[in-house]
């Protein structure tokens, strides 16, 4: 039998797929002076690659999207909210990129009918997307709320029946005799 040491298989990991960088000729740091322009840290490339970045981001948020929506649907609060930092980041490239159609429309009508159907159909997509993603949200957050004030209220309304009080004859009675508003708060940060 041998007896030398092996070292474990190394799994295979999948190649990272490519990540999205901001718009060419958009800076990723602010001026260092008031009133001064920012420089571009990378050279203006191509309307075409301008149209492929944008895709490329398009497409990686909505996969993000895809994801966190099956997240809230299954109600897997840490899946939602480890995607929570990769979606911030590629809402911000997506910002970028917009603004950058924005100032230069040409840019994009410029591009092959074939890209630009493809941008359209992901951005298309995408809109279907946020908006899922959005009512979620707001169905998540509604139910925390719910939940919250029901724990409140049954905290109050626990507190209101142990509490004591004196009546106007200056006897020691239960709840019934007067009732008092007791503090109660939860911490709303979400």
């Amino acid at each position: 039998m041998n007896m030398m040491p092996r070292s474990p298989a190394q799994p295979t990991r999948p190649q990272p797929e490519r990540i999205a960088t901001p718009p060419q000729g958009v800076s990723r740091t602010a001026p260092s002076r008031p009133g001064q322009q920012n420089q571009t840290q990378n050279p203006m490339t191509g309307n075409a690659n301008r149209g492929d970045e944008l895709l490329l981001v398009i497409r990686q948020l909505s996969d993000v999207l895809t994801k966190e929506n099956l997240a809230l649907k299954r109600h897997k609060n840490a899946e939602v909210k480890a995607l929570g930092e990769r979606k911030e980041q590629l809402a911000r490239l997506y910002q970028q990129h917009m603004n950058a159609v924005h100032r230069d429309p040409a840019s994009l009508k410029s591009l092959e009918v074939s890209k630009r159907t493809a941008l359209t159909q992901a951005s298309v997509r995408l809109s279907e997307l946020m908006t899922e993603n959005a009512s979620l949200l707001k169905a998540n957050i509604s139910t925390i709320n719910k939940f919250l004030k029901a724990v409140v209220e049954a905290v109050k309304e626990k507190q209101e029946k142990q509490s004591a009080s004196y009546s106007k004859q200056g006897a020691l009675s239960g709840y019934t005799s007067v009732k008092r508003n007791l503090a109660v708060s939860f911490n709303q940060t979400m």
